[in-house]
């Protein structure tokens, strides 16, 4: 066993609403950016993530997560091989809904995850 570990933990908004596509025979993928905000020499800076989430979790995405919504993403950093240059994404392993308006949705969703 590794003694290295891959972990990722992200809150920010959504960019645009999760989008969903057939990923192999039973499973589904979507894929979505969220950004949050870093301070870089006294000044504010908006980053983007690229997030990719499978089955279950990616069928919820698709279903309560929409443009604007606000999200806690833990999962890992993997890079996409297939692309020049290569392009750095984060796979969801647990996604929050943290948006208000979908509190009551929220606590019934992740109790699924």
């Amino acid at each position: 066993m590794s003694n290295f570990y891959n972990k990722t933990i992200i809150i920010g908004r959504l960019g645009e609403d999760p989008k969903l596509k057939p990923h192999s025979k039973a499973e589904f993928q979507t894929e979505f950016y969220i950004s949050n905000c870093t301070i870089r020499d006294g000044e504010e800076v908006v980053q983007w993530h690229k997030i990719a989430a499978f089955g279950k979790q990616a069928k919820l995405c698709a279903d309560y997560l929409h443009k604007g919504d606000l999200c806690c993403i833990e999962g890992r950093l993997d890079i996409d091989t297939r692309t020049e240059p290569y392009k750095q994404y984060i796979v969801a392993e647990r996604i929050t809904f943290l948006s208000a308006s979908k509190k009551k949705e929220t606590k019934e969703v992740c109790h699924e995850l």
